[in-house]
């Protein structure tokens, strides 16, 4: 028969094990899932600037310009975190123009996902990895397709497909799962015999409590449940016990911030991607957040608020990289259905942000700075106060930009015609009037320096 005290032992030694199993394999594959979503973006930028050329050349689908085009964009990738293994364009009917494979196909099968990027108008990134043989290395390697339409003049005239060779994004993969699991293990190990030397020497009036504590503790962190630490007092065993527990809870926070950095990577690289693809918002969002800044200031928001208002500023138009270029980029007025779409991409921002924990207020930024005063603006119809004052603050930079700003097909208004609109229009129902109100002192008082480029 086992003692309350080897039960216990045997029962924590246990659950450590299956937890640090089951939380080393839940970051292993998000960290993979992440890489790879970083992989395939880059691809996507990388199709993007293909289509870009091709588009500008006169006689776009001609053999001879499309076949030294993409030779020379599989040469110029240095930049890039990834090696093409095949590139090549085909049109309509699946008839291959261009291929940087010596495998002479002349036709590619359109079904499936080929069909649906022709057709439909949509990309491609692919989910599964398919093993592909690779002569010059005698052997198969990994690889994922990505596929984009190809556009000329605005209609869908073919498509461009990469096969992305993943042999080096998967050795760096195994490298950080490696590191990972070392210091994932490494903690698990420190903590587990801390607790089995102080569980066997406890009397047992004196187990049951701190058992029940380190419980408690271990449930919240499985539920991803970071804040909290044990108390620890005293030098004695149960102090090194709690220490032990709250150094696995911080290992743990340490991994999950690091898993957050790579998926703030993956944002910044679509703003990269934003930026090659519309070059305007990336000034625009720049000066949103200098006009947020300075007037957040002179309200007198705390430094805390004021940097997360200066991130979500920067981030609060990333949703437009779905937004297709023709109505992105459209000098006329915008139809009924290319609104909708435009009106959508506060809410991409939001869901693009959603893994990071941390971006709960940068999200709040981007999903409502385009709600109204009166309850009548967009996605949810939020009104008055219950629109956060980081968001409304935004609202009126946005604007502030959105009127002074030059644009390609017109040139911004001056100062002081936008300071007697806003002031016309405070109680149209748009914008908080005392922002607006402060906005305004804030131009009268310290003038309307735009930011420097690039600060």
């Amino acid at each position: 028969m086992f003692t309350l005290s080897q039960k216990i032992i045997g029962l924590i030694a246990i659950g450590m094990i299956v937890y640090s199993v089951s939380v080393l394999r839940t970051q292993e594959e998000l960290i993979e899932n992440t890489l790879l979503d970083q992989v395939k973006k880059q691809a996507l930028v990388f199709l993007y600037g293909i289509e870009r050329e091709i588009a500008s050349h006169p006689d776009s689908l001609n053999q001879d310009v499309l076949q030294p085009l993409i030779e020379r964009a599989t040469n110029h990738i240095d930049e890039m975190e990834f090696t093409v293994f095949r590139l090549y364009i085909f049109d309509n009917q699946g008839t291959i123009l261009a291929d940087t494979s010596d495998k002479n196909k002349k036709q590619k099968k359109l079904s499936g996902y080929t069909k649906d990027v022709v057709e439909n108008n949509n990309i491609y990134m692919g989910d599964d990895i398919e093993w592909k043989m690779d002569e010059s290395r005698g052997r198969e390697i990994p690889v994922v397709e990505v596929l984009i339409p190809l556009h000329i003049a605005g209609k869908v005239v073919g498509a461009i497909e990469v096969e992305v060779d993943l042999e080096l994004t998967q050795q760096t993969i195994k490298q950080i799962d490696d590191e990972h699991e070392f210091r994932t293990i490494a903690i698990s190990v420190v903590a587990g015999t801390i607790m089995m030397i102080f569980l066997w020497m406890v009397v047992h009036k004196g187990l049951l409590s701190p058992v029940l504590e380190i419980g408690e503790m271990s449930h919240r962190i499985a539920d991803g449940d970071l804040s909290g630490r044990l108390k620890v007092s005293g030098h004695g065993e149960l102090a090194q016990l709690g220490t032990a527990v709250n150094t696995m809870a911080d290992g743990i926070q340490r991994l999950i911030e690091e898993q957050e950095e790579a998926y703030l990577q993956v944002m910044q690289s679509l703003a990269k991607a934003l930026e090659a693809k519309d070059p305007y918002t990336a000034g625009h969002s720049n000066r949103v957040a200098h006009w947020s800044v300075r007037l957040a200031k002179y309200m007198g928001l705390s430094e805390e608020e004021i940097e997360i208002l200066k991130q979500g500023a920067l981030m609060h138009d990333l949703g437009k990289i779905a937004i297709p270029d023709a109505i992105l980029n459209k000098p006329d007025k915008l139809t009924d259905e290319e609104f909708d779409a435009m009106r959508s991409h506060p809410v991409m921002t939001a869901n693009i942000m959603r893994p990071l924990r941390r971006f709960d207020r940068h999200r709040e930024i981007a999903s409502w700075h385009h709600e109204r005063w009166d309850g009548h603006g967009y996605p949810d119809g939020l009104k008055g106060e219950n629109i956060p004052i980081l968001a409304r603050i935004v609202a009126i930079a946005d604007t502030w930009d959105a009127m002074t700003g030059d644009r390609v097909y017109r040139k911004g208004m001056s100062v002081e015609r936008a300071l007697e609109i806003l002031e016309k229009e405070r109680d149209s129902g748009q914008w908080d009037p005392a922002v607006v109100d402060a906005f305004l002192s804030l131009i009268r008082q310290e003038g309307s320096s735009e930011p420097v480029e690039g600060k």
